[in-house]
C-alpha cells in the first residue's frame, strides 16, 4: 500500500473552505482518496467496472499471435503436449505483458510532460520520443498558461488526478488529459474528464469557466488527437452518476 499527500488543484484550493491537499492511497489495482477523513474511490477505479470490448478483442488478438509466434520456432518438428501446453501459456501471459508494458510507457509519458510543463530539463528516452514530438506540437498550437500539473480534484463521493489545468487568453480554464492509446474512447474517456470538470465546477459555483480536453498523443508518430467536451454535459453526467452508483453498490455488497 502506497499513501502519497496530493497538492489540490488551484482553483478548488482558493475556495472558501477548500483544502490545500488530500490523501491519495494505492492498493494493489485499486485506489481511493481521503477527502474531509472520508475513504472516496478514485475515478479511475470508478471507471474500471466500464465495459472495455476493443480491449478484450485485443486481448483475444494477441492471445493468438502469441501462439502463432511460439510455434513458429519450430516449425516441421513433432507437436508434443509440452509443447502445446508452452504455446497456450503464452498465449496468456502475452498480452498482459504487452499491457502492462504500454501502460508503464503511459506513465512514463505522463511524468516526462508534467515534469516539462512545470519547467525541469528532461531527458527523453527513444521509445516516448514521438510522444513527446507530439506533445511538443500540440502546445505549439496552442495558447494556454499552466495552472496546475498533475493535481487532485475532489467531490464528495469520489477524487482523482488531473494531468494539467491551463488558463485561456480570455480567462477560460482548460482541463487536460493526456492519453497514449490508438484512439479515443468513448464515452469512456468523456465520462472521466467530465467527472474531473464537474468536480471543479462544482466548487467554483460558475465563478469560472472551464472546459474538459482529451488529447491522444501518438507512440509510433509523431501525431495528436483532441477532443473538447462542450455539449454532451447532461448525458456524461448521466453516465457517471452511473457508474458511481454501481460502484457504491458493488462495494457495500462486498
Amino acid at each position: 500500500m502506497i499513501t502519497e499527500s496530493i497538492k489540490v488543484n488551484s482553483l478548488q484550493a482558493n475556495t472558501v473552505g477548500g483544502l490545500d491537499e488530500i490523501s491519495r492511497v494505492t492498493k494493489r489495482t485499486r485506489r481511493h482518496y481521503v477527502v474531509h477523513g472520508e475513504e472516496v474511490p478514485s475515478v479511475t477505479t470508478v471507471l474500471k467496472l466500464w465495459p472495455k470490448p476493443a480491449l478484450y478483442m485485443w486481448y483475444a488478438k494477441r492471445g493468438r499471435e502469441a501462439v502463432a509466434e511460439y510455434l513458429s520456432e519450430y516449425l516441421g518438428e513433432p507437436i508434443s503436449m509440452g509443447l502445446l501446453e508452452n504455446a497456450v501459456a503464452e498465449a496468456k501471459t502475452a498480452p498482459q505483458r504487452d499491457a502492462k508494458e504500454a501502460a508503464d510507457l503511459g506513465t512514463m509519458a505522463h511524468e516526462l510532460i508534467s515534469m516539462e510543463l512545470a519547467g525541469h530539463k528532461v531527458t527523453v528516452p527513444p521509445e516516448l520520443d514521438s510522444v513527446m514530438r507530439s506533445f511538443h506540437d500540440w502546445q505549439h498550437d496552442e495558447h494556454l498558461t499552466l495552472v496546475d500539473t498533475e493535481t487532485a480534484v475532489y467531490a464528495d463521493s469520489y477524487a482523482g488526478t488531473i494531468d494539467a489545468l491551463f488558463k485561456r487568453d480570455n480567462g477560460s480554464f482548460l482541463l487536460v488529459d493526456w492519453k497514449t492509446s490508438k484512439q479515443i474512447y468513448s464515452p469512456e474517456y468523456d465520462v472521466q474528464v467530465h467527472s474531473y470538470v464537474d468536480a471543479i465546477s462544482e466548487s467554483v459555483k460558475g465563478s469560472v469557466e472551464i472546459d474538459g480536453q482529451i488529447v491522444r498523443l501518438g507512440k509510433e508518430e509523431p501525431e495528436f488527437e483532441v477532443k473538447t467536451l462542450d455539449n454532451h454535459t447532461y448525458s456524461l453526467d448521466k453516465l457517471w452518476k452511473s457508474a458511481l452508483a454501481f460502484h457504491a453498490a458493488l462495494e457495500e455488497a462486498k
